[in-house]
C-alpha cells in the first residue's frame, strides 16, 4: 500500500506542559486538528495543560480516502489515542466539534474524564438537509464545493479542510444511533454549544442531547456571534468562545488539585 501524502496543515497538534492536565480534543469530517483554530494554544497557555488533537484517518489527504471509512474507524482511533494517555496518568477534558462531538460524548460515556464540551454537535438535520441524507445513497456526485462567507475563508487560510463529502451524512446517523445509547452513562460536567443560526442542523437536537446527559453540571449556550456559521471557531468573534470554554472550565475546577 502506498503511503498517502499528509497536508502539512492537517497533522496532529501536540501541545506539551510540564503537567499532567490534557485538552483531548476531536475534530468533525472533512476537517481537521485546525477546526479549532487557535483554542489549543489558549488552553495550553491558560492552563498549563498537554492539548491534543489527532488526526483522524484519511484526513488531511485525498479526499477520496474517506469515503470508505464508518464510524467506527473514527471512534476506535480516538478511543485507543484516549485509552493510551488515560493508562499514561493524565487527566482528560475531552472537547469535540460537529461529528467530532459525537465521538466525544461517546468516550465521556466510557471513560474516567473531568469534563466534556463540544460545539456543533450534528444531532437533528434541518429540513433541506433530511431531504439530501434520504436520498445520498441515489446522489451519484459525493463530493461538493463547500459554501463558505469570504469572513471564514480569510480566517481559513492556514487551517485545512475538504470540501462537502455527504456521505458523512450517513456516519453521522450512524454515530447518532450509537450515543442515544450511551448519553445517559455521561456523568462528567458536560458544556454544549450551538450556533443559533446554524443552517445544517437544528438546536432542537442539541437541547435534546443535553436533556439526556447525566452530569450534575450540564450547561448549554446558544452562540449568536456575528456570522458564525457551523463551525464558529471561523467567525469573527472567535475568541469569545475560547474564553467560554476555558471560564466553564475554572468555575467548575475541572482541574482541582491536579498538578
Amino acid at each position: 500500500m502506498v503511503k498517502q501524502k499528509v497536508d502539512k496543515r492537517a497533522k496532529t497538534i501536540n501541545l506539551k506542559s510540564n503537567s499532567n492536565k490534557e485538552f483531548f480534543l476531536i475534530h468533525g469530517y472533512t476537517g481537521s486538528p485546525t477546526d479549532f483554530n487557535n483554542l489549543p494554544y489558549y488552553l495550553n497557555k491558560r492552563f498549563n495543560a498537554n492539548v491534543k488533537v489527532i488526526r483522524l484517518k484519511g484526513h488531511g489527504e485525498k479526499i477520496d480516502n474517506i469515503d470508505d471509512l464508518k464510524y467506527e474507524d473514527f471512534f476506535l482511533q480516538a478511543e485507543n489515542e484516549l485509552k493510551k494517555d488515560i493508562k499514561n496518568g493524565m487527566q482528560i477534558v475531552i472537547g469535540g466539534i460537529s461529528m467530532g462531538s459525537f465521538i466525544a460524548l461517546h468516550l465521556a460515556s466510557k471513560y474516567p474524564i473531568k469534563g466534556i464540551f463540544n460545539i456543533s454537535i450534528p444531532y437533528k438535520n434541518k429540513f433541506l438537509t433530511e431531504i439530501v441524507a434520504f436520498v445520498e445513497p441515489l446522489i451519484p456526485k459525493k463530493h461538493w464545493k463547500k459554501t463558505i462567507s469570504d469572513d471564514e475563508k480569510e480566517l481559513r487560510a492556514h487551517g485545512f479542510f475538504y470540501d462537502t463529502n455527504i456521505k458523512g451524512l450517513n456516519i453521522l446517523k450512524k454515530a447518532k444511533k450509537e450515543l442515544k445509547k450511551a448519553l445517559k452513562k455521561i456523568t462528567a460536567p458536560s458544556f454544549i454549544i450551538h450556533v443559533l443560526e446554524d443552517k445544517i442542523f437544528h438546536l432542537n437536537g442539541v437541547i435534546s442531547v443535553q436533556k439526556n446527559i447525566n452530569s450534575h453540571v450540564n450547561e448549554i449556550f446558544i452562540f449568536d456571534g456575528k456570522k458564525a456559521g457551523h463551525n464558529p471557531f471561523y467567525s469573527p468573534n472567535h475568541k469569545e468562545l475560547y474564553n467560554l470554554i476555558g471560564d466553564f472550565v475554572e468555575k467548575n475546577n475541572l482541574f482541582e488539585k491536579i498538578k
